[in-house]
């Protein structure tokens, strides 16, 4: 073989050789660049995950203290709205005792006593035991009421009420009439918040 065809064979192989390592070289840097973006691809989905996880804890944590915060704040002003309204019914029952006060003491009132007692003689009609009750200050008004039922029998007592008006008992028939102002301001105590507009939001989701 003459030397010529020889370094020929040689720099083939030493070619061949160079190809394949560069080849492989080329191989392995592909395969790590590969291996290097799906690493990546984990790490970004790693990282994303992460970071919604985060800010979904954040934001079940955000809404939960705000959440605490409006039923706390919402607690105090029902609990402020509460006492004012007892507050306003304190201020309206005072001012309706005042006027009943004012009331009792005129013209008008003996009109309303004489009204009432003919209406409890009228529905306890044949009592032969009628008993009507007025408070202490109306005591002395009994001559004159009693004078308005043309001796139909009737007998006056001291009753337990303070605001005016009257109650008439009859043990035999098993009857009471209640006229008294007493009860007509503990009936209006009871629809006072309705009668004001003042039922909270709470109340009227349970009626």
């Amino acid at each position: 073989m003459s030397e010529l065809k020889l370094e020929q064979k040689l720099d083939h192989f030493t070619a061949t050789i160079l190809a394949e390592a560069t080849a492989e070289t080329e191989r392995a840097l592909a395969e790590l660049e590969e291996k290097r973006n799906i690493a990546y691809a984990a790490a970004k989905s790693k990282i994303r995950a992460e970071i919604q996880h985060y800010m979904r804890t954040e934001v079940s944590r955000i809404k939960a203290e705000a959440g605490h915060r409006i039923s706390r704040r919402m607690l105090e002003d029902k609990q402020e709205l509460y006492l004012r309204r007892n507050q306003i019914a304190q201020e309206v029952f005072s001012a309706v005792r005042e006027k009943l006060t004012a009331y009792t003491e005129s013209d008008a009132y003996q009109e309303r006593l004489a009204a009432l007692v003919r209406k409890a003689s009228e529905a306890l009609k044949g009592a032969s035991d009628l008993c009507i009750y007025l408070r202490r200050a109306d005591l002395p008004r009994a001559q004159a009421l009693a004078a308005c039922l043309n001796g139909a029998p009737v007998r006056f007592a001291e009753g337990s009420f303070q605001l005016g008006g009257l109650i008439a008992d009859s043990p035999s028939e098993g009857r009471m009439l209640d006229c008294s102002f007493d009860s007509a301001v503990a009936a209006l105590d009871g629809h006072f918040v309705e009668l004001f507009g003042l039922v909270l939001s709470d109340e009227m989701a349970q009626q």
